[in-house]
C-alpha cells in the first residue's frame, strides 16, 4: 500500500465516525467546497466591485490607444449685425436701416504623429450679405505641420504613453487575480473551519454518549454490589463536563457557520450543511517544481517585473529629453473670396517653413526639471532592481517553509491516526476490564478523554494539511488554475 493510500484510508476511517459524513437538518441544503467557491464568484462584494474597477480601467486603456486617432471639430455659425441712421435737413426726414447676416462653418481635422509631431488641416467658409450690398464669399484651407527633431522625435518616446497604458492594464488583471486569489483562499478555509466545527460537535456528541454509558454502567455495578456508591461522582462529574463542552462546540459550530457565510458573503441566516473532502492528496511540488511555478504565477512578482520594464523605459525616455530641442514647423494655406455673382474669384496662397533650436544652459544654480527628472529615473531603476531581488529571495523563503510545513503536516495526520486508532482499542479493553471489577471510573475517564482528543486531534491534522495546501497554491499563484476559474470579464 502506497503512503497517499494510506493516508486516504486514514481520513475516510475518520468520515465513517458519522453516517452521513456530518448532521444537518433536512432543510439545511448540502453544499461542497466547489459550491462554495462558484457562489462566492457570483455573491461576494469584493469580487463584485473588482470587476467593476475593470469597466473603468478598460476605458483608460481604449482613451490611451486612441491617442494617434484623427480628431475632427466642427464649428457653425452665424451672427447678424443692424445700424439705424436718421436723416434730416428741409423737407426730407426719415430713417435708414442696414442689416448684415453672417453665416459660414469651419472645420479642423488634427492628428498626432506616433513620431512626435502634430498635423491639423483647417477649412472654412464664410457668406456675408446685407440689404444695401450682394453676398460675399470667402473661404480657404491651411494645413501646418510641427515636428520635433531631436527631444520628443521618434517612435520609441511617443508611443511610451500606449506602452505604459498596457502595462497599467496588465497590472490591473493581475490586482484581480490577487483579488480572487485572498477572497477564494478565505472562502476555502473558514468551508473546513466549519467541516472541522460540525465535526468536533459530532465528536463531543459521542463523547457525551460514551459518558452517559458510563454513569449507567456504574448504576448498574453499584445496585449489583460491585462497585461503592461513591464511586460514581468521577463519572457524574465528567458527564456534566461533556454536556459542558457540548455547548461550547455548537457555539463554535455557529460561529463557523457565520464565518463562512461571511466569506461568500451571503445571507447571515443561511444555514449549510458541508461536505468532508475525502481526496487527501500528498504535496504534489518538489522544492524546484514550486519556485518555477511561483516565479511565473504570482501576481505580486509579476506586477513587480513590469514595473522594473516600465522603470527601464522611463530611464530611457528621461535621457533622450536631456537633447536640445529642434522642431521643424510649416504651414500653406489657401484663401479665396469673391464680392458678387458677376466678380471673379479672388485667391491667394501663403506658406512658411522654419526651425527652431532651444538650447538650454544648465549649471549648479539653475538645474532643469529634464535633468532631475533622469536623476529620479536612474535611483528608481537602481531601487526596482534592489526590490526584485529581495522579492525573489522572499518568495523563495515563503515557498520553502510552505512546504515544509505542508510535508509535515501530511506526516502528522498517519501519526494522529494511529493515537486514535490505540485510544479507540485502550477505551474498549479498559471498559471490559471496568465490567470486571478490575478497573477504575478514573482510569476510564481518562481514557476516553484521551480518545476524544485523539479524534479532535486527527480531525485538526487533516484540516491543518489541506490548509497548508490552500496555502502553498495561494504563495504559488496557482488557486484559480486548480479550482478551473478564469478571468473572464463580466458583462
Amino acid at each position: 500500500m502506497t503512503r497517499c493510500s494510506a493516508v486516504r484510508l486514514f481520513a475516510i476511517s475518520l468520515l465513517l465516525l458519522a453516517p452521513d459524513s456530518v448532521p444537518s437538518h433536512a432543510a439545511d441544503p448540502i453544499v461542497t467546497l466547489d459550491t462554495c467557491i462558484s457562489l462566492a464568484l457570483k455573491q461576494n462584494r469584493t469580487i463584485k466591485n473588482a470587476y467593476l474597477d475593470r469597466v473603468a480601467q478598460k476605458y483608460d486603456l481604449r482613451v490611451a490607444e486612441d491617442t494617434f486617432v484623427p480628431t475632427l471639430v466642427l464649428t457653425p455659425s452665424v451672427s447678424a449685425t443692424g445700424n439705424t441712421a436718421a436723416l434730416g435737413g428741409g423737407t426730407r426726414t426719415g430713417n435708414t436701416n442696414n442689416t448684415t447676416l453672417t453665416s459660414g462653418a469651419g472645420a479642423t481635422l488634427a492628428e498626432k504623429l506616433p513620431a512626435g509631431g502634430n498635423v491639423s488641416i483647417t477649412g472654412n467658409y464664410t457668406v456675408t450679405g446685407s440689404e444695401q450690398l450682394t453676398p460675399s464669399r470667402d473661404y480657404g484651407w491651411n494645413i501646418s505641420l510641427n515636428q520635433p527633431l531631436l527631444k520628443g522625435a521618434g517612435l520609441d518616446v511617443n508611443l511610451e504613453p500606449v506602452r505604459a497604458a498596457r502595462v497599467t492594464e496588465q497590472l490591473n488583471i493581475l490586482s484581480l487575480k490577487s483579488t480572487l486569489i485572498s477572497t477564494l483562499t478565505s472562502v476555502i478555509t473558514s468551508y473546513r473551519s466549519y467541516v472541522q466545527a460540525v465535526k468536533s460537535l459530532e465528536i463531543t456528541r459521542q463523547s457525551l454518549e460514551r459518558s452517559r454509558e458510563l454513569v449507567a454502567t456504574n448504576r448498574e455495578l453499584i445496585a449489583a454490589g460491585r462497585m461503592a456508591a461513591i464511586e460514581i461522582v468521577q463519572s457524574e462529574a465528567d458527564l456534566a463536563n461533556q454536556e459542558f463542552q457540548l455547548l461550547s462546540a455548537e457555539n463554535n459550530l455557529d460561529a463557523a457557520r457565520l464565518a463562512l457565510t461571511k466569506a461568500i458573503d451571503i445571507d447571515k441566516n443561511t444555514r449549510l450543511t458541508p461536505v468532508v473532502e475525502t481526496e487527501i492528496p500528498s504535496v504534489p511540488y518538489t522544492i524546484a517544481q514550486a519556485k518555477q511555478l511561483a516565479f511565473a504565477n504570482r501576481p505580486d512578482y509579476q506586477g513587480s517585473l513590469l514595473s522594473l520594464d516600465n522603470a527601464k523605459r522611463a530611464l530611457v525616455i528621461s535621457k533622450h529629453n536631456l537633447l536640445w530641442d529642434l522642431s521643424l514647423t510649416g504651414t500653406y494655406g489657401e484663401t479665396y473670396n469673391r464680392f458678387d455673382s458677376t466678380s471673379p474669384v479672388g485667391s491667394s496662397g501663403v506658406w512658411m517653413a522654419g526651425l527652431t533650436l532651444t538650447i538650454p544652459f544648465d549649471n549648479l544654480w539653475r538645474t532643469s526639471s529634464e535633468r532631475q527628472a533622469y536623476i529620479a529615473a536612474d535611483i528608481n531603476l537602481q531601487k526596482q532592481q534592489n526590490s526584485i531581488a529581495r522579492q525573489r529571495e522572499d518568495i523563495e523563503i515563503e515557498i520553502q517553509d510552505a512546504l515544509r510545513s505542508a510535508e509535515m503536516n501530511y506526516r502528522q495526520i498517519k501519526l494522529a491516526t494511529q493515537a486514535r486508532v490505540l485510544s479507540e482499542k485502550k477505551v474498549e479493553i479498559e471498559t471490559e476490564k471496568l465490567k470486571a471489577g478490575r478497573s477504575t471510573n478514573f482510569q476510564l475517564v481518562s481514557y476516553q478523554n484521551d480518545l476524544k482528543n485523539a479524534q479532535n486531534n486527527e480531525l485538526s491534522a487533516i484540516i491543518t494539511y489541506l490548509n497548508a495546501l490552500s496555502t502553498l497554491e495561494s504563495s504559488l499563484g496557482i488557486t484559480l488554475d486548480r479550482w478551473g476559474i478564469t478571468l473572464s470579464e463580466r458583462k
